[in-house]
């Protein structure tokens, strides 16, 4: 019996993981929020995802 509570926890994690990861891919964006990266002229952060030297 001592096996299958730590399964049971893992369970539930899971599922409430996979809910709010749904939840969250279900919500619409924001109005002006659509497309950042048109908007983006680039700043010294180079390891943000809308940097334009990316597009290169």
């Amino acid at each position: 019996m001592n096996f299958v509570m730590p399964v049971v926890y893992l369970g539930i994690l899971g599922g409430v993981y996979a809910l709010v990861y749904y939840l969250n891919h279900k919500t619409p964006l924001p109005k002006g929020c659509e497309n950042l990266k048109a908007e983006c002229s680039g700043c010294h952060d180079k390891s943000c995802c809308n940097h334009p030297a990316h597009d290169q």
